[in-house]
């Protein structure tokens, strides 16, 4: 497709000419699809960049969320070992006060003998 070629252009030379600028427009629309092509890849790269930079900020924050979770658990399981910590000693505390209260019965019930 010879666009427009000058009278003046004769013979070889001005075939020479209209193959020159059909291979140029030819490059031209291949460098035109090359060029579409990389703007789509690098479209659809960013896009797939900012989906995955979605899922890292969601995964984040499910990680953040567990984190919060576990220290929950973690104190609430250190609460409950005080609080059993704290049973066990009340029963040995009462464990000794009976003792003790046993101890106290046993020379009053020797001193009145029935």
């Amino acid at each position: 497709m010879c666009l427009k070629v000058s009278s003046y252009v004769m013979g070889s030379y001005g075939v020479y000419f209209c193959v020159c600028r059909l291979m140029i427009s030819s490059l031209s629309v291949k460098m035109s699809w090359h060029y579409i092509d990389n703007v789509l890849k690098r479209g659809q790269s960013s896009s797939l960049l900012k989906c995955n930079m979605q899922m890292h900020d969601w995964n984040v924050m499910q990680l953040m969320n567990v984190h919060i979770l576990a220290s929950e658990v973690i104190g609430l399981e250190e609460k409950a070992l005080r609080l059993r910590s704290n049973e066990l000693k009340l029963e040995r505390q009462l464990e000794n006060s009976q003792a003790e209260i046993s101890s106290f019965k046993k020379p009053a019930a020797n001193q009145h003998p029935s």
